[in-house]
Parts: C-alpha cells; sequence; structure tokens
C-alpha cells in the first residue's frame, strides 16, 4: 500500500537552533492519513520544561539541562518517559565553513520540521547533529546516535560523509537517508533522498522516445554533473536501443562557441529528429541556446532538453527555450509545500528542504507502522511526498513519478504528469 505525506496544519513558526531543537524535539498532531493538500492546523506541542523528576527508576542523561534520561537504551526527555520512542538522528553541517551550506542545513532542518509539525505524535523524536561537513565528524555523530538509541539516520548531506556514517551503524541494522546526489555512495543500508540526474535523464528521454524522437546528444559543462548526465544519457539509449550521435563539453567559466558551432553541425547532419540533452542552468543557458540557433540548429528538427536546473522562471522567457522539454519533480504537491514554508519561514525553501520534508514524513510513517527497517524503507509500492512518488531500491538509489514540462511563451506547463502509482515490477 502507498505510504502518505499528510498535509501541514499551522505549526508555530520554530525555532531552528540546535539547542532549542533538543529541547522541543517532538510534536503532537494527528496521526498519518490518506493524501490531502497541505493546509493549516494545529500548533506543536512543546514539553513542559522544568518539572521535579519524581521517578526514582529513570537515570539522568549526560546533559547541562537535566531534562534528558535513559530509558529503554536511548536518549529520551523527561515529558516522553514511559513511551515507545522513536528517534531520528538528523546529521547535517551546521557549523560548515561555508555559509551558503550553513543556510542549507537550516533549510533541511526547517524542512524536517515541518514534517514533524505535519505527522509525528508524541512519541517521535529528532536528534540533531553537527557534522560540521567532515567525514570523521559524521562518523563520531554517527556513533552518538547509535548510543542514544536512534532508530534511522537522516542524512549526511555531502557523499563523502555516507559511507563512515553508514560503516558506523551498520552492526545496529540502522537505515541511513541521505541527501547526496552521489549514487556511487548508496548501496549498504544508505538509501538517497535527493533527486537523480539519472533519474531526470531517464524520464526526459522517455518521454522524447514517446513522441518519436530516439537520437540524442549532449553539450554540456565539462563537470562532475555534466558526465554524470552524460554517463546516463549512453546507458538509457543503450539499454533501449536508441543512437547517441554526439556528447560535447566546454569549461563552464568559457565561452562555449565553439563547442556550439561543432554540436550544431553534427545536429544539422542527422535526417533524423534529435533530442539535445542542455544540462546546464541560468545565464549560461541564456547564453548557448540561442547560439545553438544562431548557428542554424532548427528548433523545429531539435528538440532542447534538460533537467531539474530548468525549474527556473528566468530561463522560460528565452525564444530559443520555446517548446523545449524538462524533467522536474511534479508541482502539484510541491507548490504547496512551498508556500507553507514561506509563510512560517518568510523564505522560499530550497530543493532540499523540501527532500529533507519527505524523508522525515517516511521515517515518521515507517515510525507509526513499527517498521523502521531496510524492508520497510524499500516498500516496493513507494511513498507519495511532496516532491511526488518515489521508492527506494535495493542499492540505495530512488525511483521517482517525475513530471515533463514544457516552456511556453507564457512559462512552463505540465505536459505529462509525473505517475501516481509504480507498475508492479518495475524499478
Amino acid at each position: 500500500m502507498t505510504s502518505r505525506s499528510p498535509s501541514l496544519r499551522k505549526p508555530l513558526a520554530p525555532s531552528l537552533a540546535l539547542a532549542a531543537l533538543l529541547l522541543a524535539a517532538a510534536c503532537a498532531s494527528t496521526p498519518t492519513r490518506p493524501p490531502v493538500s497541505i493546509g493549516t492546523g494545529q500548533p506543536r506541542v512543546d514539553p513542559v520544561t522544568g518539572e521535579e523528576i519524581t521517578d526514582p527508576s529513570k537515570t539522568a542523561a549526560e546533559t547541562d539541562t537535566g531534562q534528558f534520561y535513559r530509558d529503554d537504551g536511548g536518549l529520551t526527555p523527561d515529558f516522553m518517559y514511559g513511551r515507545d520512542v522513536k528517534r531520528a538522528a538528523v546529521l547535517l553541517p551546521f557549523s560548515h565553513p561555508t555559509a551558503n551550506v550553513r543556510a542549507e542545513a537550516e533549510a533541511m532542518l526547517a524542512g524536517i520540521e515541518l514534517a514533524m509539525f505535519e505527522n509525528a505524535g508524541t512519541d517521535f523524536l529528532i536528534l540533531p547533529k553537527d557534522t560540521a561537513g567532515r567525514a570523521s565528524t559524521a562518523e563520531a555523530r554517527a556513533d552518538e546516535a547509535v548510543r542514544e538509541g536512534a532508530d534511522i539516520i537522516l542524512g549526511p548531506l555531502f557523499g563523502a560523509e555516507v559511507t563512515p556514517v553508514k560503516d558506523a551503524v551498520s552492526r545496529k541494522q540502522i537505515p541511513v537517508i541521505a541527501f547526496s546526489n552521489d549514487r556511487t555512495v548508496a548501496g549498504g543500508g544508505a538509501y538517497l533522498a535527493s533527486v537523480m540526474p539519472e533519474e531526470e535523464v531517464v524520464r526526459i528521454m522517455g518521454y522524447a522516445a514517446s513522441r518519436g524522437i530516439r537520437t540524442f546528444a549532449l553539450l554540456g559543462p565539462d563537470t562532475a554533473y555534466g558526465k554524470q548526465v552524460d554517463t546516463a544519457m549512453r546507458a538509457e539509449a543503450l539499454k533501449n536501443g536508441w543512437t547517441v550521435i554526439a556528447s560535447s563539453f566546454y569549461d563552464p567559466a568559457s565561452s562555449a562557441s565553439s563547442q556550439v558551432a561543432s554540436m550544431a553541425r553534427l545536429v544539422n547532419a542527422e535526417k533524423a529528429q534529435v533530442g539535445l540533452i542542455l544540462p546546464e542552468r541560468g545565464n549560461k543557458l541564456l547564453s548557448i541556446a540561442p547560439l545553438l540557433v544562431v548557428n542554424g540548429i532548427d528548433p523545429g528538427r531539435t528538440k532542447f532538453l534538460g533537467t531539474s536546473l530548468w525549474e527556473d522562471s528566468s530561463i522560460w522567457r528565452e525564444p530559443a527555450l520555446t517548446g523545449a522539454w524538462f524533467a522536474t519533480v511534479d508541482p502539484d504537491n510541491l507548490t504547496a509545500f512551498k508556500d507553507t514554508y514561506r509563510r512560517i519561514y518568510g523564505r522560499a525553501p530550497t530543493d532540499l528542504a523540501a527532500a529533507a520534508y519527505d524523508a522525515a514524513a517516511l521515517a515518521i510513517t515507517l515510525a507509526s507502522e513499527q517498521n523502521i527497517k531496510h524492508g520497510g524503507v524499500t516498500a516496493p509500492d513507494g511513498f507519495m511526498g511532496v516532491n511526488g512518488l518515489f521508492r527506494y531500491r535495493l542499492d540505495g538509489t530512488s525511483q521517482r513519478g517525475l513530471a515533463v514540462k514544457e516552456i511556453r511563451s507564457s512559462g512552463a506547463s505540465v505536459v505529462e504528469k509525473g505517475v501516481t502509482r509504480f507498475p508492479p515490477g518495475s524499478s
């Protein structure tokens, strides 16, 4: 049965400080239910602090506040004593030296809190831990999480941290829902919550093929991301018997004019319609797309294809991109999530904030089913989150029900929605 990520119901704006979260880590609302639109509702229930401890069987944890106690082998706040507490350790780089990374970590923690407001009862606890973006620190925080009774790990963010974390918790068979998009670190108990470029490539190529395009090329940056998209394109073409005529890479810090001219000649020499994948964003894309047209590419015979990097209204007014297709998360649930997040925090959520919301909602759903284990995470029917339908494969990568949008003069519109149910046996 497909699991759910239900609506948000009017939480009070929470603090993002780690200390505050450790003192008020559980939230109360109604239990999990079928999918509904994100709306408004009840505020969180915060723990009562400063109460006298009357049960002599409880042993104080090593904390300056005296509000946490060792109970059933794990860390438990006084107000949760006696409950069957489920714990999610959140490993993110809150003190990373780069300001943008720190901001991303806080945005992700905010997404996790919103999921708590949505589904968590009074027996679910989050344990935020700072990895600082270092593998050794992430491993130490994972060891702490094991000692504190964590049932699941949400994080870390960077690929280099994932292997030390999953190794640290492997003996306890604790699932790790990480946010890296480096598929080489997936598996062995780690599942990648980010929307993978490979999934976007599979989706957009499949849509193009359904419209008669079975010849492909790629023009992209000479970066790890550009190479990742190229590898995915070639693998998907080989799998389906499609043709790849060329891949060309440019220095992202320099002009791509020579590569554009060369690609235009190759594409124009093809008799078949070509799907040209452009894994680029922003101003660079706005310089490359019209340059391709200037070099003679006919948009009527060549369909520009993109990834979720194109989910950016600033590029949709470029005439050269009119009619182009790109893969992205289905906007139905995501739009409402963004509106709620903005209303509470006063800013737009990042893509990873939405991924963090879904990861936390998954953990809470599995906790309510007493099924926080690897078999629960890899349930074949999957889960419906704000990023749409998803499920984890046994190798730790995710399969997603992505949508396809077409860029038009008035913006970008969905031309094919993401699936809401995975076909049996597909992966």
